[in-house]
């Protein structure tokens, strides 16, 4: 199934995404304020610079004369990255020292208010405080204006680093913010993925109710898959049953019909009568094999069900499905087709009985059946991992077909009698224990059939 999108992703980047919006947007408020604190504490100390100059403003000898107080320099040369500028103009704009170029765009003063003005000085952005003083002198007075300019490398300094060290804390925060977001989120979906987990790890054949947990946003969801599944299983139930039913009805007539085919076969001579009934005795020999199947099948899927486990030795249950084909006689030789390879001691495993006898039947028999020869059965137990190993000489399965062959009704060679329902049942029964089913390469040539299953009492 595609997966067009993913509700927790779009919640995180939708997160995300507000954080960095609400993130710009307090950066740019903060870089404001930043801004305007710098500018605000600077001019109040322009102005006072201007200030002090202004009030040293005398006549001597009927001529304007400035005193330039030492302490007006030493407030703005408390930060050596600015550089300092001034014009003192007489009422009739004469200069009376200072820079002549010094703002000249800003009016000759008429009032003793602080005025405050950005401008340019040789090319340099500066600020500019001007204040004026009231001064009588022979030719009736005036107003003497009052200039002092600074550079703005250290206003923008503070301006920065009153915003970093603004700035730096919501960032932390919108982190520290984002990532609780996370895990609320994962929090919030935790019982969404144990649902999955729990779904994952079910038997092809487990069709029980989803239990557990749930948000109530899904819970309407769980409910129809459990709705879903109830029916499903009536319907599976349904179908097992006519098909063990069928096939239980069927084996009777099949062995028969098997059994006068190989009579008619032996007393009727060589000709085409005998070839039509060599045809119908290998039609009722995989007619009879798939109904045993059908019900091997049946009975597996039932026994799972059931979910009944018993403690078996691996050894027993081997030697078991020896002698019970060797009672039926299918096989004849057996004794000297089978080798078998068990450890003394006792390997046990958990599980249900009629599956684990039918599992192990049909995987023997599916190497009796497609690799006739010699046959060897090998049981080791490590790291608590039971592997049970039959190995044939036959041909083999090609590689691109190992995954096919354990699907229903699939058959690597056609030629041969079976049903392709074998290895599938066995796949069914060893996941349904919690292990796994494999083809390999036999050193040598032919087939290994894996299957891996946890030793029962075996410690991690």
């Amino acid at each position: 199934m595609r997966s067009d999108y993913s509700i927790e992703r779009r919640i995180l980047f939708s997160g995300a995404a507000l954080l960095i919006i609400i993130g710009f947007f307090l950066f740019w408020l903060v870089r404001w304020n930043a801004h305007n604190a710098a500018e605000e504490a600077f001019d109040r100390v322009l102005g006072a610079a201007a200030l002090s100059i202004a009030d040293t403003v005398s006549i001597e000898d009927g001529t304007l004369s400035v005193d330039l107080p030492h302490s007006a320099f030493a407030i703005l040369g408390t930060s050596r990255l600015n550089r300092i500028f001034y014009r003192v103009a007489a009422p009739d704009g004469t200069i009376i020292t200072g820079s002549p170029i010094l703002g000249l765009e800003i009016p000759h003063g008429t009032g003793p208010q602080l005025r405050l003005a950005d401008s340019a000085y040789r090319g340099e952005r500066i600020r500019i405080a001007a204040v004026a003083r009231y001064s009588t002198d022979a030719a009736g007075g005036g107003w003497v204006d009052v200039l002092v300019g600074e550079t703005r490398e250290a206003r923008d300094q503070l301006g920065l680093q009153l915003t970093f060290n603004a700035a730096l804390p919501a960032i932390a925060v919108s982190v520290l913010a984002f990532l609780l977001i996370w895990l609320a989120v994962r929090q919030a979906f935790a019982p969404l993925r144990t649902v999955e987990t729990d779904l994952r790890h079910r038997a092809s054949s487990d069709l029980s109710p989803v239990s557990g947990p749930v948000p109530r946003e899904v819970s309407a969801l769980i409910s129809a898959l459990n709705e879903f599944m109830g029916r499903l299983d009536s319907v599976l139930v349904g179908l097992k049953s006519v098909t063990a039913d069928a096939a239980h009805q069927l084996r009777t007539p099949l062995t028969a019909l098997r059994a006068l085919a190989e009579l008619s076969v032996d007393e009727v001579p060589e000709g085409r009568l005998r070839d039509m009934l060599r045809r119908i005795h290998a039609n009722s020999v995989d007619a009879s094999v798939l109904a045993n199947q059908l019900l091997s099948d049946a009975s597996t899927l039932h026994g799972l069900e059931s979910r009944v486990r018993e403690t078996f030795d691996t050894r027993q249950v081997v030697r078991d499905t020896v002698r019970r084909l060797q009672a039926e006689g299918s096989y004849p030789n057996l004794d000297t087709t089978l080798t078998l390879s068990l450890p003394e001691e006792a390997v046990e495993i958990e599980a249900e009985a009629v599956s684990l006898h039918e599992m192990m039947r049909n995987i023997v028999e599916n190497a009796l059946v497609h690799a006739p020869g010699e046959i060897d059965i090998a049981v080791t137990a490590t790291n608590g991992i039971v592997r049970i190993v039959v190995s044939d000489r036959g041909p083999g399965v090609p590689a691109e077909m190992r995954s096919q062959v354990f699907e229903r009704f699939a058959r690597a060679n056609s030629s041969k009698p079976g049903s392709g329902l074998g290895l599938a049942i066995a796949r069914t029964v060893t996941e349904a224990m919690g292990g796994g089913i494999s083809l390999e390469d036999r050193p040598g040539g032919g087939l290994s059939v894996v299957v891996c299953l946890p030793q029962h009492g075996a410690t991690a």
